[in-house]
């Protein structure tokens, strides 16, 4: 998921969440000047050294040939990226679905091509903020599907502005094309087929329209003639990944070295191929199975299916009539451990939340326990507090008195650290790259002593 920084960015998002729900909102919409990020890399093609085409379609517009573009793709397995226009995926619901099937089988990503299509160096730079997003955040609002950090330009219209907004909006690449059949204009099926088929290359990025009257017919064509010349049609994506884990992670830090190991070993996964979403929160439920998974204690064997522990992480069955293993299994070994606990609802039914974004205190807890049980950490605290009578405090102002015995731990041993010497964010959502790095760090805890 694409994430925002700053005011601008979060109102311009509540601004168009609103637009394409029909809900009336008043917002001030402010933008300071200043990039909060780097610029976003202008890209035309991909590397040289692969023999691999990229195949991108802009605008959702025009109803049925749209529909028959993303089917005929569909039909042709052929990999695409989808530059959305935000104001037309209100008024095609049908077209959403599509591309949403199109996801589901790894053929499709999802890029911005804007709010409604305005030439931006035209804009002032408040405007042109307002934009870039419009049609991930619509698109993400109307489907709650991920998308992609890519960016086209309306008409391949860009400048050094527009980019440096692009890269606070939270977009890494801005994407234009090095092949472009023209078929907005008209042309016939075997035209666009011979043009994109001619012009191939190495690395190429080909533009064309969902909308475009002959598009749908010239799919199957460019498709077989490009994979008989031995081309790999993929992604933008995965054509400026290519040889990077994800294209999303550096692997030249020490989170990304953990991303890394932490994937290599199987205790995490990336969304797909290409994206890791290191930014990104992470589930409470994820993080039991991680926790499993890191600690050892996983097992083939699948225990209390008949008498689960949570009211809401009950037995799932696959085809076959096994349970599976992700959520209940997972959680119910790190409840056995003591590494994960629930709360109570209002009927007094023992629940966990698993679809609950874990915050850094709930993983700081997780961690002290793993620390503690599984490693033999942190047994002079408890001598401590059972001695003074009293609970240790924490060296940061903002942990409550029930949570600063485990973060002290982790933070003693290194397993997490806070945003500065006396604030902690207890309540902020833990992320994706935490997890990785704090899990990572654990793995290389020698052992304190062994447990009793």
């Amino acid at each position: 998921m694409i994430g925002y920084t700053g005011t601008a960015g979060r109102a311009r998002r509540l601004a168009k969440w609103a637009a394409v729900f029909g809900v009336a909102l008043i917002v001030v919409l402010l933008w300071s000047g200043v990039a909060s990020a780097a610029s976003a890399s202008v890209v035309f093609r991909g590397s040289s050294e692969r023999k691999q085409i990229a195949l991108t379609f802009d605008d959702n517009y025009a109803l049925d040939q749209s529909l028959a573009t993303l089917r005929a793709l569909q039909r042709n397995e052929v990999p695409a990226t989808l530059f959305l226009i935000g104001s037309g995926v209100k008024s095609y619901p049908a077209i959403n679905a599509e591309i949403v099937k199109g996801m589901s089988r790894g053929l499709f990503e999802v890029g911005d091509h804007s709010w409604s299509h305005p030439v931006l160096p035209k804009l002032s730079s408040a405007s042109i903020a307002y934009q870039i997003g419009g049609g991930t955040d619509a698109f993400q609002a109307a489907t709650g599907a991920r998308t992609v950090a890519l960016f086209r330009p309306p008409y391949g219209s860009t400048d050094s502005r527009v980019a440096a907004i692009a890269g606070s909006e939270g977009f890494r690449y801005l994407v234009l094309w090095d092949v472009d059949p023209r078929d907005w204009a008209g042309g016939s099926a075997a035209s666009i087929t011979q043009h994109v088929v001619s012009h191939a290359h190495n690395g190429a990025i080909v533009v064309m329209h969902l909308s475009a009257p002959h598009t749908a017919g010239a799919i199957a064509g460019i498709a077989s003639q490009l994979r008989a010349k031995g081309y790999e049609l993929v992604t933008v994506s995965t054509m400026l990944k290519g040889d990077r884990l994800f294209l999303d992670v550096s692997t030249g830090t020490e989170t990304g070295q953990a991303i890394a190991r932490l994937v290599q070993e199987g205790f995490m996964s990336g969304y797909d191929g290409n994206y890791f979403g290191p930014a990104d929160t992470i589930t409470r439920a994820q993080v039991a199975k991680v926790a499993t998974l890191v600690g050892g204690l996983h097992t083939a064997t699948v225990d209390n299916a008949g008498a689960p522990t949570f009211a809401d992480v009950i037995p799932t069955h696959d085809s076959q009539g096994s349970v599976r293993p992700y959520p209940f299994d997972y959680v119910e070994e790190a409840a056995a451990a003591g590494l994960v606990m629930g709360s109570t609802d209002p009927d007094g039914r023992p629940v966990f939340r698993p679809s609950a974004a874990i915050t850094r205190v709930q993983l700081a807890h997780i961690l002290a326990r793993m620390a503690r049980q599984l490693k033999g950490y942190g047994r002079e605290t408890a001598a401590l507090e059972a001695a003074a009578g009293v609970p240790v405090q924490a060296a940061f102002t903002d942990v409550p008195e029930y949570a600063a015995a485990d973060v002290a731990l982790v933070a003693e041993l290194g397993l997490m650290s806070g945003y500065s010497e006396q604030k902690f964010e207890p309540a902020a959502g833990a992320q994706r790259a935490h997890v990785a790095l704090a899990m990572s760090r654990y793995l290389d805890l020698p052992e304190a002593w062994p447990a009793d």
